[in-house]
């Protein structure tokens, strides 16, 4: 597999370029020049969605390198209907969250920092680019749908503290709830979520 950091000059459009669904027909069949093609035309975007995510140049790099690699490698699950933009950009948006666990740096979903904290700088922030965009709607959309699934016990501690930023003491005072019992129906949604939110974002891409 080919190392994307030798291949992601600036891409310019031409009417003689092939298009994404071209490359990725060709890439199918071994054509290197094809995936380098496809590296070439979304690597700076891929690049700018992992450094939203994990705020470090060198460790958003790693993270799209291991994307594409992995993409590349499941090529033959990309399904003919869909966008290669957007099914690029959840392989890294997932590997980008993976990163940030493996090392242990953050979690998607911290208990001691609200949700909008963790994750403002990338589903607001300036202008987004087309690809941006779309990540940012898979991650709100997956959120709110893992949420909607959590038991409402869990959903409530969660979405005061995480969400709405209120501090434990307050949360559990809202509810009715000793401090340790707070702490626990909020880790146990966390945990949930993760476990959802991972699940719903890749395996496939693996």
């Amino acid at each position: 597999m080919m190392d994307t950091r030798n291949v992601s000059a600036t891409w310019q459009p031409s009417e003689a370029e092939a298009t994404d669904q071209e490359l990725v027909e060709q890439s199918k069949q071994g054509d290197e020049e094809a995936m380098a093609k496809l590296v070439r035309r979304h690597y700076r975007a891929s690049l700018r969605i992992a450094n939203s995510i994990l705020r470090n140049r060198p460790d958003s790099e790693d993270a799209v390198q291991t994307a594409y690699s992995r993409a590349f490698q499941k090529l033959h699950t990309f399904r003919d209907e869909a966008r290669f933009s957007t099914w690029i950009t959840s392989i890294v948006v997932n590997q980008s969250l993976l990163h940030l666990r493996s090392k242990r740096r953050a979690t998607l979903l911290s208990l001691e920092e609200p949700m909008n904290e963790r994750t403002k700088l990338f589903l607001t922030s300036r202008q987004p680019t087309p690809e941006e965009s779309t990540a940012r709607h898979e991650i709100s959309t997956l959120i709110s749908r893992a949420l909607a699934r959590l038991p409402n016990n869990l959903r409530t501690a969660y979405k005061l503290h995480a969400i709405s930023g209120m501090p434990l003491v307050d949360v559990a005072n809202r509810l009715g709830l000793s401090l340790s019992a707070t702490k626990s129906r909020i880790f146990r949604a966390r945990c949930t979520l993760e476990s959802r939110l991972y699940v719903s974002c890749g395996p496939a891409h693996h």
